[in-house]
């Protein structure tokens, strides 16, 4: 069978005759589990240019050799990627594997999706990669919230970004099998190139240090969904809908501000703050004359246990 090993062989005891003598040789014969050609043939290399999910021209390759020569590579460099799920340069999938349409769909983050991290990202999600230190290893996005939304927590990894997350349980900080009392549940996406990606649009290096902005397309980006997910996450509730933008500058504040009133009619005010630290940041507050309008538009897409976040009871 291909890709079978083969550990032991028969040896045959074969008389060979000729008319000068009666001496005689034994030659090696494969026992009959086969050992054709295809026995030891290695396995193709199937490479996928993820930016489209398309095969790569002339793969797929007979052997690393060849693939690193075609991609103008390392042999190691392939190997290294070879079957891990991790691309190459957040673009280039290796495997032994012919992908269906099914299998390469995980790469793929359906629109939903997308909105869904926007609005997260405007909260207290973040994008976990390191460009300089390991560039090769795709982003994750990571969530981490309060145990008093443990709900939340499972809602968003089991059912909203399900499609981009594993089934293992969040992670409970502090961990009470050290004794201690658990504040928070985190959990993190897959590492997937897109969010590599992502987080090109969605943060800046600043003294070797990403720090998250707004994408310049943002007001393309966010949408009701979005909006529902980015108050759900970061917003709460006193006489209107607050939302917390501490992370964001008064800039940044007053263009998510503009947006909200110029794609969603929604009006609302930039409020200074004081954080624990006394540094001073900015938060939105939405305005009362808006929050029937803000109902409407996003109380669709809510989980039931996060409408008192619009004064809902």
């Amino acid at each position: 069978m291909e890709g079978e090993k083969i550990n032991s062989f028969n040896f045959k005891k074969t008389p060979l005759f000729n008319k000068h003598g009666s001496k005689i040789t034994y030659t090696k014969i494969p026992s009959t589990c086969s050992l054709s050609n295809k026995a030891f043939r290695l396995p193709l290399i199937w490479v996928y240019n993820l930016s489209d999910l398309s095969l790569m021209d002339k793969a797929p390759f007979k052997s690393k050799v060849e693939c690193a020569s075609v991609l103008k590579i390392n042999r190691n460099t392939v190997a290294t990627h070879l079957n891990t799920n991790i691309s190459y340069k957040n673009k280039w999938l290796f495997t032994c594997k012919q992908l269906t349409g099914k299998e390469l769909s995980q790469f793929v983050v359906p629109s939903k999706v997308w909105e869904i991290v926007t609005g997260e990202l405007l909260a207290d999600g973040h994008i976990n990669y390191d460009p300089l230190k390991a560039p090769q290893i795709n982003g994750r996005l990571v969530f981490t919230f309060s145990k008093k939304i443990l709900y939340y927590v499972r809602y968003l990894k089991y059912d909203a970004l399900a499609h981009i997350c594993t089934d293992s349980e969040p992670t409970p900080w502090p961990n009470p099998i050290e004794g201690q009392n658990t504040k928070q549940y985190w959990f993190s996406s897959k590492r997937l190139a897109s969010f590599t990606l992502l987080h090109n649009i969605w943060s800046k290096q600043i003294n070797g240090k990403s720090v998250k902005i707004l994408p310049k397309n943002i007001a393309e980006l966010l949408t009701p969904l979005g909006l529902a997910h980015w108050i759900m996450g970061d917003g709460y509730f006193d006489d209107s809908v607050k939302i917390c933008t501490d992370n964001f500058s008064k800039e940044e504040v007053g263009i998510l501000i503009k947006i909200l009133s110029d794609k969603f009619g929604i009006k609302a005010t930039l409020r200074k703050r004081l954080n624990p630290n006394s540094k001073r940041v900015w938060r939105i507050s939405i305005s009362k004359l808006s929050m029937e309008k803000l109902k409407l538009l996003i109380s669709p897409y809510m989980i039931p246990e996060m409408l008192y976040k619009l004064g809902i009871k």
